[in-house]
């Protein structure tokens, strides 16, 4: 990408959510792709109240898949954000990097320089020198 859609902060701000998004949904589809119990009363289902036990366990089991699958998608979209997100960021730190503008995630203060009377070269600000030699 030649130009930025998001600026430094929003696309470092995205990266770091879709990290997790990612862990935790990833964590959580694998959680219900095994069957995890506590997960159970998470969710409904349409075989809850069968009293056949064999249709019980396969709408259960076809219950759990289905949400591990929507977990996993999730985290996929969320890996997506994160490419992007990164891509944007990148882009940011490129464009800090050509121009001598400071930006926000650059410090303000680069570039600056003293010269030997106190002055600012960039700015023309005078700074007071309360250095004292012990």
């Amino acid at each position: 990408m030649k130009w930025p859609l998001c600026g430094p902060k929003l696309s470092l701000c995205c990266s770091i959510i879709s990290v997790w998004g990612v862990i935790q949904f990833a964590l959580m589809g694998i959680f219900f792709f095994v069957k995890a119990a506590p997960l159970l009363e998470d969710f409904e289902f349409d075989g809850k109240n069968e009293t056949d036990i064999n249709k019980f366990n396969e709408k259960l089991e076809t219950a759990f898949h289905q949400r591990a699958y929507n977990c996993w998608i999730a985290a996929f979209l969320y890996i997506a954000l994160l490419v992007f997100a990164g891509m944007q960021f990148m882009t940011n730190l490129k464009k800090s990097s050509r121009t001598n503008i400071p930006t926000s995630i650059t410090s303000p203060f680069a570039g600056v320089t003293t010269e030997h009377d106190g002055c600012n070269s960039q700015y023309g600000v005078q700074f007071p020198n309360n250095q004292s030699e012990t």
